[in-house]
Formats: structure tokens, sequence, C-alpha cells
């Protein structure tokens, strides 16, 4: 009997405990790959973020708010190529949780400048930059309440009260970048003009292209060194800094997750131990045997460990085959409810690194058993067993 057909038949001696076994380790390996999907998802924004913009922010507080008048200002910084600014809005379109999505007043022409990445039809866009009410809407939103251009939107204010409406003027998609396409885009002027006195002019944080990217941290210095004695002093970073510290504000979370995919692979390996270890158990006659008839302590060993090997191949083919369409599923069933999720932000690495961390941990989980089986001598097995 050959090597591979003797580890064959061994792992077969009880194919209803393989197969929970396998079953086990291919759920375990489903959700590591699903808990570590949901880490990439918030990192997926830093990762993309552009490298020759800055964001200048009030120092003080991320919520707070800065006076327009320093566009002007800040534009003529040496290495500012262009700049832009946003409020976040914070409107809903219902009462219920779920019609809540990203929404923020931008000055179109600058937006659409800074904001390359954006693909909108050109007639969509010389009719945003027209309508003062206009609105550019990202595509999955679109997609979500079967909008389109020409449609009215009324959203009910959270931070400026009352209920606002708009005209969708236009749909765009993203090429790269820190923005999604589920969120709503409208004029500053229309918010502007109807605000009390008090509230007028007044932006939530500026987006700067600077000409050269190496020379980002001299452009920041400059411009917060510009205001620092201000009553409204200003904090200035890169894009993926300050998506860094969005995400950083969720790091509880992000460590909880990230915890829990760590316990999960330590359940698999638990589970899989187990298995090897009464297998090995139940095979102590046979093994000393193998022994007895000149297989070397070596080849035991391996023996051992192709079985846990092979259990972890199969663990991680399960896995890795139904994570993708269930993730799928978690996404169209949950997305709106988050304000909308990418229909596909999941990673091959991602696929690469659960089925490595099964076979990994199939590996360690068999060393016990796989060291037990050599250290019996075989006449107590013999005779144990016997």
């Amino acid at each position: 009997m050959t090597f591979g057909r003797l580890v064959w038949k061994d792992l077969l001696r009880n194919p209803l405990r393989l197969a929970l076994t396998v079953l086990a380790g291919g759920v375990g390996v489903m959700a590591f790959i699903f808990l570590r999907t949901v880490v990439d998802l918030f990192y997926s924004s830093a990762e993309s973020a552009q490298a020759d913009r800055l964001f200048t922010r009030a120092k003080a507080s991320i919520t707070g708010d800065l006076p327009l008048s320093y566009q002007t200002r800040i534009s003529a910084v040496p290495g500012v190529d262009d700049i832009t600014f946003y409020g976040f809005f914070g409107g809903r379109y219902g009462e219920s949780q779920r019609d809540f999505f990203g929404s923020a007043f931008v000055d179109p022409p600058s937006f659409m400048r800074v904001f390359d990445e954006l693909v909108v039809p050109p007639q969509q866009v010389a009719a945003f930059q027209e309508d003062p009410c206009g609105a550019l809407i990202g595509k999955d939103l679109a997609k979500r309440y079967g909008w389109k251009p020409g449609d009215r939107v009324t959203l009910k204010g959270t931070i400026y009260p009352g209920e606002w409406s708009f005209t969708v003027r236009g749909i765009y998609d993203v090429r790269t970048g820190t923005l999604d396409t589920s969120s709503l885009f409208f004029g500053f002027r229309c918010l502007n003009e109807k605000l009390p006195e008090d509230r007028k002019d007044r932006v939530g944080a500026f987006m700067i292209r600077v000409e050269d990217p190496s020379r980002s941290a001299a452009v920041a210095s400059a411009v917060d060194a510009m205001f620092a004695n201000s009553p409204y002093p200003t904090r200035t970073e890169s894009e993926r800094a300050a998506t860094l510290g969005f995400i950083s504000m969720l790091s509880a979370i992000i460590t909880a997750v990230q915890v829990v995919a760590t316990v999960i692979l330590l359940i698999i390996l638990l589970v899989i131990g187990n298995t090897l270890a009464m297998s090995v158990r139940e095979r102590t006659r046979d093994l000393s045997t193998l022994r007895a008839m000149g297989f070397k302590s070596g080849r035991v060993v391996m023996l051992v460990l192709f079985e846990s090997l092979a259990i972890g191949l199969a663990s991680a083919g399960l896995g890795v085959l139904v994570a993708p369409p269930l993730i799928r599923g978690f996404v169209a069933l949950v997305g709106s409810q988050m304000g909308g999720l990418p229909a596909e932000f999941m990673r091959g690495s991602t696929l690469v690194l659960g089925a490595l961390a099964a076979v990994g941990v199939a590996l360690l989980a068999g060393a016990i058993p796989a060291l037990r089986a050599i250290r019996i001598p075989v006449a107590e097995g013999l005779r144990k067993v016997a």
C-alpha cells in the first residue's frame, strides 16, 4: 500500500467525524474571511486616498466649521494648485434609519475639478453647475431609489432643520479614490441663501490639491501657520491621514472584530486538534504496528501531519467556496441600511489569507498528536490496545 493510500484510508476510518470536522473548519474559515473583509472595508478608503490632496478642518474638532473666507487665503499659499470645500448635511429621505445616506453641500465647479475621479456625462455636469439646488447622486443611490435626472428629492435636515428639496441633475460613478457611489451632493448656494445670518458662509472643511505631492507637508504647515492665531485655527493633513483619523474613531469596533477573527482561528485549531487526537488514540495499535514493521518515527509523524493537512485543505476549500456568495448576500441584505456598501469589496488576498490560516492552523493542530504517536513505546502500544 502506498503512503498516499494509507493516509486516505486513515482519513476515512470515521467518515462522519471527518465530515463534521471539515464542516466545522469550513464554517470557521468562512467566518474568518467575513470578519477580515469587514476590517478591509474600513481601511479601503484610506488605501485609495489621493497623494496630492490635503484636508483642512477646524483644529478644535472634526465637527467644527470654518469661515468660507479662508478659501481665498488658502488658495494664495505657494504650492496650492486648486481648492474646494464641502460640509456634511446629514439629510434623511424618510423616517426610517434605512433612509439615511451621505449628503453634503459642495461648490460644484471646484468640486468637480478637485475630485476629478468622478465620472459624470458632460451635459449632466453642466446641469449640476447651473442649478443652485441641483443634486449629483451616486449610481448606487440612484439604483436604490430608482432616481434619475430631473427627479425631485426632498430631504429632512438634521444639522440644518427643515425640508430641503433638490433636483437630480446628474449621476456619478468613481474611477478610484475615497468617494463612494451612495452619496448625494448639492450646491452650497442652495443652502447658504436660506440660512440665518449667524450660520451663513460657514463650511465643514477644505480639500486642497497641491502642485507637488512631495511638498504636501510644507503646504500643510503653511496653511495651519496662517490661521494659528485666528479665532478658528486649522489642522491640515493628507487625505490618507484624515481618512485614518475618521477610522480611528471606530478603533474599538475594529479591534473587537480582529479579536473575534483570531478566536475563530483558535476554535479551528481546537476542533481539528481534538479530531486528530482521537484518531491517533484509536490507531495506537496500527501506528505501533507500522513502527514494528520498520516505519521510522519521521514517517509516522508525516502520516499524521498529512491527515491534518488534508483536513485543513478541505476546510479551506469549503470556506473559500462559500464565503463570497455569503458576503454578497450580506451586502445585498444590509448594505442599504449601512448607507450603501460596494457590491464587490472582498479581496482575493483575504481569501488566500483565510486558506493559508486554515492550513497553518491544521498543521499546528496535528503536531501534538503526531509527536504523541511516536513517544509511545512500540511494545506498550501493541499491548495497550490489543
